[in-house]
């Protein structure tokens, strides 16, 4: 009998990391929603605070997801600029699908948000596993 196989075995991390990347996430997104309240609070315009806060959801959401959703072990000097050139992606991404969908879509702002957050988080996991946190592409790019 043979035992061998022509391929690994996939981790048992890889099938955790959705969880652990929907809990980083939510995380961070509590520390946005936490910074823009107090900022709105404090009387600052919401547009400041919303992008204040997603500013501190960002900040708080690199070190969750690089140390606990992904386990990674690409340095922070190859990570960091990744990991901000994925959130530059995402927020023009969200800017756009919403604007789509709350404008010529009709829907209303709730639920273009709704949508929106959806399809940027499912972005943000692909960019995260493939571009961000992923060693192979450390392996393959020159120091």
């Amino acid at each position: 009998m043979n035992t061998a196989s022509t391929s690994p075995a996939p981790s048992i991390a890889a099938f955790h990391r959705p969880a652990r990347f929907a809990l980083a996430g939510g995380a961070a997104t509590l520390v946005h929603w936490l910074c823009m309240s107090a900022m709105l609070a404090a009387g600052i315009d919401a547009h400041a605070a919303t992008a204040a806060g997603a500013m501190a959801g960002a900040a708080a959401n690199y070190p969750l997801q690089h140390r606990h959703a992904f386990a990674s072990n690409t340095a922070h000097r190859r990570a960091l600029p990744r990991y901000l050139a994925s959130c530059a992606l995402a927020w023009l991404a969200n800017l756009l699908l919403f604007a789509v969908l709350h404008g010529p879509a009709g829907w209303p702002p709730a639920l273009a948000q709704a949508g929106t957050s959806g399809a940027i988080a499912a972005l943000n996991y692909l960019l995260y596993a493939r571009m961000v946190f992923d060693e192979a592409t450390d392996a393959q790019t020159p120091a």
